[in-house]
């Protein structure tokens, strides 16, 4: 087994759905692309194994740097019962690509977790999400679906629970909630990041718009916790003017995405709401964060959100609820505020305590620059190669690291 990273020949194995644009380069969602790239950048043998659809979504917006020899196609797996139609070529194709590799890296959850036990081969686990906790959330399961939704869901955390306690296996997690839930042993906990140290221009201007600005940034599923936020905003808009803006949408028609435009356009302040669609990542959203004064997540099942650290890392202070890994991200008080799901009052309190104590504002700002700052997409890469440095045999933050560094 090699222990220099740089000659590891690392194989990731995603749950991320892929596609191909007309040129036949490989495109996925930003995070996952940014994070292989960089892997790239220190283990110059990472390949990759992705279900791979026929036709591009709305989330499928960055393109890989991967040759077509580094990537093994998967099926697509593009929801959990049409992926059942594609367990056996699942299956052999995972066993194939694991023999080509030293190492593997692991995404959970994945469309079919039972292909990707017993692998027999050193592997970090990477737990984003709680799969039982989404589908709980989620309004879009009712009757006999959301039963049999449930009971997969209890079965794939089972499947990550299994793969978690396996010989030669490490995990990261998302946030604490879904460590002690596993009760992992070998690891650590993580924070998910996709934005480099040098994309982290803070705003200048620390004061308040006029009038103030709220923000929100992500998928409009039902997890996500947006009725919370309208509900708040209404109610602190009856007593101030104020501006909400939604960046985001679904990678999926939802009924829950449907539901939010239609409740916009009944509301009697559609005015002051802005359904901004999906924006690239890049600098229309880093300005997006720069120009809004509270950024406010409502969500009810969460891993470690990126937007945290996005918002904070551009001077937008923010406001989340305890769901999910969020308090791993987010220290209360220190460096934004949360609020239990579910709780509007709270969330609206909370958000007119940012607007109302400058000194509060002002101070979370810094501290979340700060904090922002220790979560880099540089130093998550750096967490989970450390992990996949340890599970295959190399040295933590010695020479293998220092080697890959150079």
């Amino acid at each position: 087994m090699n222990s220099s990273l740089a000659d590891l020949r690392l194989g990731v194995i995603s749950c991320v759905v892929a596609a191909r644009n007309e040129r036949g380069q490989l495109l996925c969602n930003h995070s996952m692309g940014r994070l292989i790239d960089r892997f790239r950048e220190l283990v110059p043998q990472t390949r990759l194994c992705v279900p791979v659809a026929s036709k591009l979504d709305r989330s499928m917006n960055y393109e890989l740097s991967l040759p077509r020899e580094d990537v093994t196609e998967l099926p697509p797996l593009s929801s959990v019962a049409r992926s059942q139609l594609y367990y056996l070529p699942t299956w052999r194709t995972v066993r194939k690509f694991v023999k080509t590799v030293d190492a593997l890296f692991i995404r959970v959850p994945f469309q079919l977790p039972s292909t990707l036990l017993g692998l027999n081969k050193p592997k970090l686990v990477h737990v984003v999400s709680n799969p039982y906790q989404i589908i709980s959330a989620s309004s879009d399961y009712r009757g006999l679906r959301r039963l049999l939704a449930l009971r997969y869901a209890a079965f794939a955390n089972l499947a990550i629970r299994r793969m978690a306690a396996e010989p030669m296996t490490r995990v990261a997690t998302n946030g604490r909630e879904m460590w002690d839930l596993l009760d992992c042993r070998e690891g650590r906990v993580v924070v998910s990041s996709c934005i480099y140290e040098r994309e982290m221009r803070p705003r200048e201007d620390l004061g308040l718009g006029d009038p103030p600005r709220i923000l929100f940034v992500g998928y409009l599923r039902p997890e996500k916790g947006v009725d919370y936020l309208l509900d708040a905003f209404e109610a602190l808009r009856r007593k101030r003017p104020l501006k909400l803006t939604l960046v985001g949408g679904s990678d999926r028609v939802t009924n829950a995405e449907a539901r939010i435009h239609e409740r916009i356009r009944h509301s009697p302040f559609r005015d002051d709401i802005t359904l901004a669609g999906m924006l690239d990542f890049g600098e229309p959203l880093f300005e997006m964060y720069r120009s809004h004064d509270v950024y406010v997540l409502p969500s009810l099942s969460e891993g470690t959100p990126r937007t945290l650290v996005e918002a904070r890392s551009f001077g937008c202070p923010v406001v989340a609820t305890r769901a999910g890994g969020i308090p791993s991200s987010v220290d209360d008080g220190k460096n934004g505020l949360l609020v239990e799901p579910r709780d509007a009052a709270s969330l609206g309190a909370a958000i007119e305590r940012l607007l109302d104590d400058e000194s509060l504002r002002r101070r979370l700002i810094e501290e979340g620059v700060r904090s922002a700052r220790s979560h880099s997409l540089e130093g998550f890469a750096d967490e989970l190669l450390e992990e996949v440095a340890l599970v295959a045999g190399g040295s933590i933050g010695g020479p293998v690291l220092e080697q890959v560094h150079r």
